[in-house]
């Protein structure tokens, strides 16, 4: 199966937001906020989250999704507007050829560093320690500011710019540019390959991991502010630990509690609330409480009582009835008084009949018939000895005394009379019977009161209510009866049932306080109270145990949706992918670029790290002694083997673009320089390639070489003076870096002038034709390396080509053809006698010699071309 199939079998057993995931990872080379944040909404939806508005709705990943993605390929067209970067001249800039190859020239402190430190932070480079990315500016200049450049490059669309400034993110774009320096070359020597932008699609399940990576980090945050410690804050904190049912149901409450359970738990009345203050009382009581409670019980008894009597005489009725009957024995006396008035008109006193004469006529008749004559009816007229003494003067009844007391008793036995003392007898025992309020008029019903506001402060207050009242009742039944002064009264609420309810309840508390002194009931009423305590506890905390089942809810959403974004199983899938399909892949090209630079020799590896997410290989440098290679090899294997594992990285790295080279044959030998050369030259046939180097010798192998892979490298010569670096040669490479075609061009561009000048100024002229024939007479010698021994032979290298003898055959015509060019080009090239033997050529003899050298290196690699033909059995095998 291909990559892409088995992602597409592995997809199809993932969630659907992953699923998703992968449909815009494939189609898109970068994922925007937006896809981010509809990601994350599809997660919480899953998760049980209540979201506001539309969520979208997943759509699985197909096989013709895959592609969609791919990188945009750029070009790296130049480094423009360099500002405050080490001695960089200001506003610098270099320019790279689009396509194939640029080769940058310089000595050392000319400024390539410079530009490639710009490159090396902008783009995808080996580094472990950022610090090591640090640019400084001029550190011995007096100039300072923001460090910026341009970078400008090309995406297919026309060139546009991308900002530098050291310390920014960069940009995606020029993540496709990969960078190689000393710095890099350690970490692939030690460290190893990273493939960064993995090919034929198993970036995807890498892409997905970085993604749930950055979504976890989102929910993360969010159930931080949300959730974090806040569930603690909610805690109830309880009197003591213990198992009631409070504590019981707030220690399980979880998300899955409902409202109805948490109103039914949290239930707490005042009786509840009486219930604790009673069973407290009980428990702290001593042994005299229930004495007290005995003493109350009789009281509320009596009370209850005296409450019947009072609500039956001292009601408003019972009241009206009072005032009623007094006014009945008002009215019957006077009713009496007018008939005895009538009556006793003639008689001698006044008053007879009044209130007065009757108390008086009512003693004589107790004093007649208890003493006087305790066996005669009253009153005493007569007796056997004749008439009766009177009773009130002592003197025998004379016959009108005798009258008169006939007539007084004749009043006394009449109707009216009789009604009257009926009436007044009635008041006199109304009064009598007015209840004398012992409970609410006595001394102790303060005490009392206190007693039982301590138990029901409500009765408490009606029952002081009751007493003013039924007091200022008593005192207006008393006025009313006794003919007083008419006295305001309030209204009248007698409690009778609260009275008895709490009777009741004292009964109860007796019993309570005889359980009190017994163990086992103690117990009981001691748990009790803890019941009650923490259900107080528990209803007063309510708004906690609902604030900490929604966060259980939120946080336990949070948790599920973590757990979406969980990379175990994508890391498994991804490795197993990686190791699939990739490492054998990795290791085979690694081996193939050693074989490049004949390093193939060096018992060295790469391995695939374990446990690593990505495509991590190490070098493995293949024994016990050491684990560090750059301890094993020289200073020229390890640049080898770097530049190994980095052609590698590129190669196998999808999305990879241009490459950028600093000085890659820093401690090669001129042999395998030469490899290097020609293993550059070809990777510029596949990508945009920028090599940097000091190195003239391999500045010359890399442009041969480029030459023979049928690339026109481009080259750049860049110089510093006092003032600064950075400076690009307007006339182009120096000279010792062209070889013979680019030496015959640089000499026709450098002749274009000469007739000009012989025509102004012989002198000039003399100076000028002087030097272009030493430029011709050094383009003769090159020849001989470069055209007639075909750099079997080189000067300043060891190597000797032995192979590029099939290409050498001189004919005598084309060496005749050569020793004459040569020997003119020396003769007006060298310092020639003052008599003028030797006349100065004129622009026409000049343009002639430069023609007859072109045509002779023509020739001579027509020669070349024939020779090896004619030796078939000397090519390459």
């Amino acid at each position: 199966m291909e990559p892409i199939d088995d992602i597409l079998e592995w997809s199809g057993k993932l969630s659907a937001w992953k699923q998703d995931a992968l449909r815009r990872l494939a189609i898109s080379a970068e994922l925007t906020q937006d896809d981010h944040n509809e990601l994350l909404a599809m997660i919480k939806k899953t998760a049980g989250f209540n979201l506001a508005g539309q969520t979208p709705e997943a759509v699985p990943f197909l096989k013709e999704h895959f592609g969609g993605g791919k990188h945009r390929p750029i070009i790296l067209k130049a480094v423009a507007k360099v500002t405050n970067v080490n001695r960089l001249v200001p506003d610098a800039s270099i320019t790279f050829c689009p396509k194939a190859l640029t080769v940058v020239f310089g000595r050392n402190g000319s400024g390539k560093s410079g530009f490639v430190r710009i490159l090396r932070t902008a783009c995808r480079t080996r580094i472990e320690n950022p610090a090591k990315l640090r640019v400084l500016a001029d550190v011995y200049g007096a100039a300072a500011g923001l460090q910026s450049a341009d970078i400008v490059v090309d995406a297919g669309e026309g060139d546009f710019t991308i900002p530098w400034t050291p310390g920014n993110a960069a940009a995606p774009d020029l993540m496709q540019v990969a960078v190689f320096d000393t710095a890099s070359a350690q970490i692939y020597v030690d460290g190893g390959n990273q493939i960064r932008y993995l090919p034929f699609g198993l970036a995807l399940p890498h892409r997905l991991n970085s993604i749930c990576l950055l979504l976890k980090d989102k929910l993360d945050a969010e159930r931080a502010a949300e959730v974090g410690n806040k569930v603690g804050l909610t805690e109830i904190t309880f009197g003591s630990q213990r198992t009631t049912k409070a504590q019981v149901f707030n220690g399980k409450l979880s998300r899955l509690t409902k409202d109805s359970e948490i109103d039914a738990a949290t239930v707490f009345t005042e009786a509840d609330q009486n219930r604790i203050e009673s069973i407290t009382s009980v428990l702290t009581a001593g042994a005299a409480a229930e004495a007290d409670v005995n003493a109350l019980i009789t009281w509320s008894k009596s009370l209850a009582t005296e409450c019947a009597v009072v609500s039956k005489t001292l009601s408003d009725d019972a009241l009206n009835g009072l005032s009623g009957l007094r006014s009945a024995a008002v009215a019957a006396r006077k009713a009496a008084e007018i008939a005895a008035g009538e009556l006793f008109t003639d008689e001698p006193l006044p008053g007879i009949g009044g209130e007065v004469w009757r108390k008086l006529w009512q003693a004589a008749r107790e004093y007649s018939v208890k003493a006087a004559y305790p066996e005669a009816d009253f009153p005493v007229l007569e007796t056997t000895d004749g008439p009766a003494e009177c009773v009130l003067c002592q003197q025998p009844l004379l016959p009108d005394g005798a009258a008169r007391m006939v007539r007084f008793q004749k009043h006394m036995d009449d109707t009216l009379d009789v009604g009257a003392r009926a009436a007044e007898k009635a008041v006199t025992d109304a009064i009598g019977t007015v209840d004398a309020l012992v409970c609410l008029r006595a001394e102790d019903f303060t005490v009392r009161l206190e007693q039982v506001r301590n138990r029901d402060a409500a009765l408490a207050e009606t029952l002081a209510k009751l007493r003013d009242s039924a007091i200022s009742r008593r005192c207006a039944a008393l006025a009313r009866l006794q003919g007083g002064d008419e006295v305001a009264v309030t209204d009248l609420v007698v409690p009778s049932k609260a009275i008895g309810s709490f009777t009741t309840k004292l009964t109860e508390e007796k019993v309570e306080l005889a359980k009190a002194g017994n163990v086992e009931e103690r117990t009981k009423l001691v748990s009790e109270k803890a019941e009650l305590e923490d259900l107080k506890t528990l209803a007063a905390n309510k708004g906690k145990l609902v604030a900490r089942r929604d966060l259980l809810i939120a946080d336990n959403a949070y948790i599920t949706a973590l757990n979406e974004v969980s990379t175990k199983m994508i890391t498994q899938r991804a490795n197993e992918l990686l190791d699939t399909h990739l490492t054998a892949a990795v290791i085979d090209r690694f081996d193939v670029e050693r074989t490049r630079f004949d390093i193939m020799h060096l018992k060295v590896g790469l391995s695939r790290k374990s446990g690593k997410m990505s495509a991590d290989f190490q070098v493995d440098p293949k024994t016990a002694l050491t684990k560090t290679t750059s301890e094993i090899l020289s200073e020229g294997e390890q640049r080898a083997l770097a530049l190994a594992g980095f052609l590698t990285e590129v190669a196998l790295t999808d999305g990879s673009g241009p490459v950028v080279i600093d000085d890659p044959v820093s401690s090669l030998d001129r042999e395998r320089s030469a490899k290097v050369a020609k293993r550059i030259a070809d990777e510029a046939t596949q990508r945009q390639v920028i090599v940097f180097t000091h190195d003239i010798v391999f500045f010359n192998e890399l442009c041969e070489a480029a030459d023979n892979a049928g690339i026109e490298p481009v080259t750049v010569a860049l110089f510093s003076d006092k003032t600064a670096a950075g400076k690009v040669d307007a006339a182009g490479m120096v000279w010792k870096g062209l070889n013979v075609s680019k030496r015959i061009g640089r000499i026709k561009a450098d002749s274009s002038t000469l007739k000009k000048i012989h025509a102004a100024s012989p002198a000039d002229y003399e100076v000028a034709i002087k030097g272009l024939y030493g430029r011709l007479r050094d383009t003769y010698e090159r020849a001989v390396e470069e055209v007639i021994f075909k750099n079997v032979v080189r000067r300043g290298t060891d190597v000797i080509q032995t192979q590029m003898l099939r290409y050498v055959r001189l004919p005598d015509a084309l060496a005749i053809r050569f020793h004459e060019g040569m020997t003119k080009a020396s003769t007006y090239s060298h310092d020639n006698p003052a008599a003028e033997t030797v006349e100065t050529p004129d622009p026409d003899e000049f343009f002639a010699d430069i023609a007859s050298l072109e045509n002779l290196v023509k020739d001579l690699e027509d020669e070349s071309k024939a020779a090896e033909a004619d030796r078939p059995q000397m090519k390459k095998k």
